[in-house]
C-alpha cells in the first residue's frame, strides 16, 4: 500500500514526467516486442521496464476515496460548526427547529452516500473520458493500443484528487487540476496537439449543450404542436 501511495503522490507532483515514462516504457516494450531481442535494450532501459510508473485505474480509484473522506471529515466539521453559529444567533421557533432537524437528516443522508457511492461515481466518471479520449484517438488516427493509453491518462489524471486535503477549496482545485492533468496527458502520452487535446477537454460541455439544444427544440416543437 505504501509503495502505490508513493507513486500515487509522485504522479500528482510529477504529472508530465510520470506520464512521458509511460510514454517511453511503452515504445521500448514495443522496441524489444518487434526486434524480439532483450539483449539490444541497454541496461537503463531495461530497468525503465522494471520500476513502477504512475497507477492503474484500481490503484488511483482506492488512494482518490481516501483523499475524498478525509476532505468529508473537514466539511462535516464546517457544516456542524456554522450549524452551531446559526443557532446561537437565531431565534427560538418549533417550526424552524423542525426544519432544521429535517435539513440536517437530509444533508447527513446525502453527504454519507457521496462517501459510500464515491467508487461508482469514480469508475462513470473515469470511464466517460477515457471512452472519449478514445474517440478523439480515432478520429485523430492514433493507431496505437488507445484502450490502454487513455486508461493510463485518466488514473494518473485523477491523482489531483489529492488537492481535497485543502479545506474549503479544496474541491475546486481538484477540478480545476483535473482538467489540466488530462490535457497534458493527452499531449505527453498520446502526442496530441494543443488544438487536439483542448477538442478533448471542451467535449463535455459541447455534448451538454448539444443535449440542451436538443431538449429546447424538442419543447419547442411540442408546444407548436399544441
Amino acid at each position: 500500500m505504501s509503495d502505490i501511495l508513493n507513486n500515487y503522490i509522485l504522479s500528482f507532483l510529477h504529472p508530465w514526467t510520470t506520464q512521458e515514462l509511460l510514454k517511453e516504457r511503452r515504445e521500448l516494450r514495443n522496441e524489444i516486442r518487434d526486434q524480439a531481442q532483450l539483449e539490444l535494450v541497454q541496461e537503463e532501459n531495461s530497468s525503465l521496464l522494471e520500476e513502477e510508473v504512475g497507477v492503474s485505474f484500481e490503484q488511483s480509484l482506492c488512494v482518490s476515496w481516501l483523499f475524498v473522506i478525509m476532505n468529508g471529515f473537514y466539511v462535516m466539521i464546517g457544516y456542524f460548526m456554522g450549524l452551531e453559529t446559526f443557532k446561537s444567533f437565531a431565534l427560538e421557533d418549533q417550526l424552524l427547529d423542525h426544519f432544521q432537524v429535517l435539513w440536517t437528516s437530509f444533508w447527513i443522508i446525502s453527504f454519507l452516500a457521496r462517501l459510500v457511492f464515491f467508487p461508482l461515481y469514480f469508475w462513470l466518471y473515469g470511464k466517460f473520458w477515457i471512452n472519449i479520449i478514445k474517440v478523439f484517438s480515432s478520429l485523430f488516427e492514433k493507431g496505437e493500443n488507445v484502450d490502454h493509453i487513455s486508461e493510463e491518462i485518466v488514473s494518473n489524471a485523477f491523482t489531483s484528487h489529492t488537492l481535497m486535503v485543502i479545506p474549503i477549496v479544496g474541491e475546486f482545485l481538484y477540478r480545476v487540476t483535473n482538467l489540466i492533468y488530462l490535457f497534458g496527458g493527452l499531449k505527453r502520452n498520446l502526442s496530441f496537439n494543443n488544438l487536439q487535446a483542448g477538442l478533448v477537454i471542451i467535449c463535455p460541455l459541447l455534448l451538454f449543450l448539444f443535449a440542451l439544444f436538443m431538449m429546447m427544440l424538442s419543447v419547442g416543437m411540442a408546444a407548436s404542436g399544441l
